[in-house]
């Protein structure tokens, strides 16, 4: 007998950047479809707006957009897009693997921190690594993400570089 597939719809907005499956989250209005819309004229494709359900699969969370909204981006500012016909068929994939979430805020509350606004949150039972960003710093919110995406990909972690510098000037 097969195991029934368990889906967890969630709300916000998934794009695949450079190959890594993020779900933008935040209030209502806050800006994730816009955002989203950036990613894309940047080359970026959309995985969902909305509603984003998400399986796991081979222990990986997919995400993935519910027929109704397959390849409509909803900003309100612009209204729908049809982000397949406007941009391409390349702009638009059916299904991501969801290895980040970006969490937008007004305002962070949060103290200034040596590694940054970052947590882990549990969807489904696994682990996903979350930045914490306030649309209130001057540093477009696209480009902190992608600095954030990058030094997630990279074997080069300078906060423990860091760390270990200072551990090495205490010690002379």
């Amino acid at each position: 007998m097969a195991q029934a597939i368990q889906t967890n719809s969630h709300y916000g907005v998934m794009v695949c950047v450079n190959g890594s499956g993020v779900l933008i989250s935040g209030s209502p209005g806050i800006g994730k479809s816009s955002l989203a819309l950036q990613l894309i004229i940047e080359g970026h494709q959309l995985v969902a707006d909305d509603v984003i359900d998400l399986t796991i699969e081979k222990n990986q969370l997919i995400g993935r957009s519910p027929s109704l909204l397959k390849s409509l981006l909803n900003t309100r500012e612009l209204g729908t897009i049809n982000i397949e016909h406007q941009f391409g068929p390349a702009h638009v994939t059916d299904y991501a693997s969801l290895h980040y979430q970006l969490i937008l805020h007004e305002k962070l509350t949060l103290d200034s921190q040596l590694e940054g606004n970052q947590s882990n949150q549990t969807i489904l039972g696994i682990n996903i690594p979350t930045l914490h960003l306030s649309l209130s710093n001057p540093v477009p919110v696209l480009i902190r993400l992608l600095t954030w995406l990058n030094i997630q990909q990279s074997t080069n972690d300078a906060n423990e570089q860091l760390k270990y510098r200072q551990l090495q000037q205490i010690q002379q």
